[in-house]
């Protein structure tokens, strides 16, 4: 298996990547337990509606001095886009099986941190 996808170390993508593991490793965990207890039955939201609201939490936590968010600041942000962690939890959780989607999907995200705010 070829290591194209990796990130070379000292690349700007580096905290981007860093970011992407650090919430994959927190929330699948979290989304399977939660998944597990409603049964499933949950619809994950729309991969649109997920990159936004990932991108403005990223972009918001990057703006501040630990370049973390403090809760009541994601809920906010959260709420704002009509969704919880456990939206992105369980969209995580939904696609983890698709590599090829959630590539693109996290590309997208890369993308649109690149870019300035319109």
């Amino acid at each position: 298996m070829s290591n194209t996808h990796r990130l070379p170390l000292g690349s700007a993508w580096a905290p981007l990547s860093r970011a992407i593991q650090g919430f994959v490793s927190i929330a699948l965990p979290l989304s399977v337990s939660c998944a597990a207890s409603t049964g499933g039955s949950e619809e994950a939201i729309d991969q649109e509606v997920f990159i936004q609201a990932y991108v403005d939490l990223r972009i918001t936590a990057l703006d501040t001095d630990s370049q973390r968010l403090a809760q009541p600041d994601r809920e906010e942000i959260l709420a704002r886009h009509g969704l919880t962690d456990i939206d992105l939890e369980y969209f995580v959780t939904a696609n983890t099986d698709d590599v090829a989607f959630m590539r693109d999907v996290w590309n997208e995200v890369g993308k649109r941190m690149d870019r300035p705010p319109s």
